[in-house]
């Protein structure tokens, strides 16, 4: 296909292509209301310790432009155009609420040459990931709303966002973050990742990477190698580890249905949100697996 066809394609690509699926359990967001009350009874265990640190970091939330939608496309080699554009803006400005939610769409056109069986296993996951975001936005939604019918004089304050990027763009995989953003005193972020494999067209999981489930330790041991070494080279940095006070909250192993994603390098990439192995201010965190773990 000649640039000028290609360019003319891309420009014709239909807004209505992707119909929305049944939802699946891709991604899950938690409550704020429920995050409310783990994040105080953590803080309240951890201001002392915390306090000097939480002091020295930073915290550099998204900058979120809403009048800008976010699009990315590329020509794979399953001769694929994958979009993501912004299919619904969602702006509240009231005392002092605010949300500003740009939930995104993920849209493929496959051309004549692709194979028919990976055209439609892509369509379906487009479908999949697209309800899954869906279902997610409209629960931050619903509770953002909830927030602001049950303070009517508008006494309290809290701020959403929610935004999206594209974080691996390559002939093989195909990664896309969507993230939430609460701001209420103290920042809170919650980050959804959704992969798929080019060849196949199916959304992956982290079990697919792997022949059996003995990934599980493999994975959760090298994860703390990894927090261990960090906070032997950084006081600002800890992780609930070998932790006495609160044994509990130590982290084990990986779950099921961990959260990751695949870098433009290869690189296999594990991650969890704030609160999930480490104080608050420790924000969400990553763990990069070597090839010793995990190689294409």
């Amino acid at each position: 296909m000649k640039s000028e066809e290609l360019l003319q394609a891309i420009g014709e690509i239909d807004e209505d292509l992707i119909a929305e699926a049944a939802v699946p359990e891709v991604a899950k967001v938690v409550s704020i209301n429920d995050h409310r009350k783990k994040r105080n009874k953590r803080w309240g265990r951890w201001i002392a310790g915390a306090a000097a640190a939480a002091a020295a970091v930073i915290i550099l939330l998204p900058n979120l432009s809403t009048s800008i939608a976010y699009a990315w496309e590329k020509i794979p080699v399953l001769s694929t155009i994958v979009k993501v554009v912004v299919w619904r803006d969602y702006h509240v400005e009231e005392g002092r609420y605010e949300a500003n939610v740009s939930v995104p769409k993920v849209k493929v056109e496959p051309e004549d040459g692709a194979d028919e069986a990976v055209k439609e296993q892509l369509q379906q996951s487009a479908d999949q990931i697209n309800a899954s975001v869906k279902e997610m936005t409209d629960q931050i939604i619903a509770e953002f709303e909830a927030g602001l019918e049950n303070d009517p004089e508008n006494y309290g304050a809290d701020h959403i966002h929610v935004g999206h990027e594209v974080v691996t763009d390559n002939d093989r995989y195909f990664s896309m973050k969507v993230w939430f953003v609460e701001e209420m005193g103290s920042g809170f972020e919650q980050d959804h990742y959704y992969t798929i494999d080019r060849r196949t067209g199916q959304i992956l999981t982290l079990a697919d990477l792997f022949e059996d489930d003995s990934y599980i330790e493999t994975v959760s041991e090298e994860i703390k190698r990894q927090m261990a070494e960090q906070m032997a080279a950084d006081e600002n940095v800890y992780y609930w580890l070998h932790d006495e006070d609160i044994p509990e909250w130590n982290f084990k192993q990986i779950s099921e249905d961990q959260s990751f994603y695949i870098s433009e390098d290869g690189t296999l990439v594990i991650c969890f949100n704030e609160g999930d192995v480490a104080p608050m201010y420790m924000g969400c965190v990553q763990f990069e697996m070597p090839a010793t773990v995990w190689q294409e």
